[in-house]
């Protein structure tokens, strides 16, 4: 999803005084929020591009737990669980790239414990669901399916800054051919593009209180939600608009 926000607007040209107050009437209909100068036929533009995205990646992490008084009970236990979890992961099109699986096992006097934990890696959200939701159908209290976690690829994350950026060049270059239209006058090449603010924030603007309270599964998507936001200045040429000569031409 993609903000607009405000520009800033500097705009320098030498003109007349009455289109000089006509830039000056048109800024302060931007509920002040974009000004003007005129000096040197330049025209700098300050504008903000804002980009949410939701989680493209989530992680399901599953849990076997088996106390048995022999090991080899224990770990047939076990194996017999997570076979089931790994065909399961493996029927919902989950690489074994993305699966990995830790054990550990320890005595307590004349009992074994096995505790095996599987993480796996999805990129459909939808699928990781219904894993979810099947194993703790089918399978016993035994095995603990943990809440999935949700979170962004780091190319994902670039992607974001990128688009914030595009869109922030885009807002200024927008604002800076209305101003310069109003005045008769045409954007040229830009001068100079400068990053002048980049900033990142998960999850919505929630109070403390909030988040103290137990989170449906929709609310755990938004807070992992993340938002880029650019400010970036360019500057500009203004040109007089070119007027066509001869039977093409367009009156102005």
């Amino acid at each position: 999803m993609s903000l607009f926000k405000p520009s800033h607007v500097f705009a320098n040209l030498p003109d007349t005084a009455s289109e000089m107050n006509k830039m000056n009437a048109f800024a302060n209909d931007e509920n002040k929020i974009t000004e003007a100068k005129i000096d040197n036929r330049l025209i700098q533009v300050s504008s903000v591009g804002v980009v949410t995205l939701p989680p493209d990646r989530c992680r399901l992490t599953i849990r076997v737990t088996s106390t048995k008084e022999n090991v080899a009970d224990v770990k047939e236990s076990t194996t017999r669980r997570l076979d089931y979890i790994i065909q399961t992961l493996h029927n919902h099109s989950v690489k074994d790239s993305d699966i990995q699986i830790s054990k550990s096992m320890r005595r307590s006097d004349s009992m074994y414990q096995m505790d095996v934990e599987v993480t796996a890696l999805f990129i459909d959200l939808h699928k990781c669901q219904n894993v979810s939701n099947l194993l703790v159908e089918k399978l016993d209290p035994t095995v603990t399916v943990c809440l999935p976690e949700f979170f962004h690829s780091s190319v994902t994350l670039q992607n974001l800054r990128h688009q914030a950026s595009l869109l922030a060049i885009h807002n200024a270059k927008q604002k800076a051919q209305e101003m310069a239209r109003f005045v008769n006058q045409s954007v040229g090449r830009p001068i100079s593009i400068k990053e002048q603010e980049n900033k990142e924030w998960q999850g919505t603007e929630e109070s403390a209180e909030e988040f103290l309270t137990p989170r449906t599964l929709q609310q755990k998507l938004n807070d992992a939600s993340v938002t880029v936001s650019s400010k970036i200045s360019i500057t500009f040429e203004l040109k007089p608009k070119v007027k066509k000569s001869g039977p093409d031409a367009v009156k102005s």
